[in-house]
């Protein structure tokens, strides 16, 4: 933790939210066209939730190729393997440091703009329903459960980036995840993040793939 840049993290957190903010202010200047996909508060939520898990995911694929990747692609790591602790410790620990963080910003990332969107509609009428700030409170519960899912997804990345040690491939593999999550599986726009138990059963499989793949990287030989 002490060799990331908490700095560069904050303002990424920052800007990515600005985005975000900005994205659904859009959806106030044509209510016909933002009708066709969205009609109430519930769905308004879910949307930002959708992008929330996108930006972090993505975010997670660079930090995990800044980190791990990066470091296995120049050898670098053997440095740090000299260290008095053992290898399986020391890539746990990277692993660990970036799931949390991104179990952190999605979660806080949720919270602000539900606020502050919310805030927003209930003071100059951005969407011609309501966006009760208390939805927030109700959904608590589903909001971590995606929470620790988001933080295991974020960790699939890996088994693609460690196989040739790329960089591209690492993040390349996070924008398909979330573009299947995404994608409509029916007429009324219905995706698969819309099940909870898809996410969470991607979560289990990305924390059981990070375990495989730091068993498998420690066994080499530099």
């Amino acid at each position: 933790m002490k060799r990331m840049n908490f700095l560069t993290v904050g303002v990424t957190f920052l800007l990515i939210n600005a985005g975000i903010l900005g994205i659904l202010l859009l959806l106030g200047v044509d209510t016909e066209i933002t009708a066709d996909s969205i009609a109430s508060a519930d769905e308004i939520m879910m949307f930002i939730e959708v992008m929330a898990v996108a930006a972090f995911v993505i975010y997670a694929s660079v930090l995990l190729s800044n980190m791990v990747i990066e470091e296995f692609k120049s050898k670098t790591i053997t440095v740090l393997f000299t260290t008095p602790v053992s290898r399986k410790q020391l890539l746990m620990a990277k692993v660990i440091v970036i799931s949390l963080l991104t179990f952190v910003l999605f979660l806080v990332s949720v919270f602000l703009l539900s606020i502050i969107f919310g805030l927003l509609n209930n003071i100059y009428g951005i969407l011609w329903f309501s966006f009760p700030i208390n939805l927030l409170w109700e959904n608590t519960g589903h909001l971590l459960v995606t929470g620790i899912s988001v933080a295991g997804m974020s960790l699939i990345p890996l088994f693609f980036g460690m196989r040739k040690y790329s960089v591209p491939a690492t993040i390349t593999s996070s924008i398909l995840i979330i573009v299947i999550l995404s994608s409509s599986i029916n007429s009324d726009g219905t995706n698969l993040f819309s099940f909870t138990a898809v996410p969470v059963v991607l979560g289990i499989i990305g924390f059981i793939i990070a375990y495989l793949v730091i068993g498998k990287a420690v066994k080499k030989d530099f």
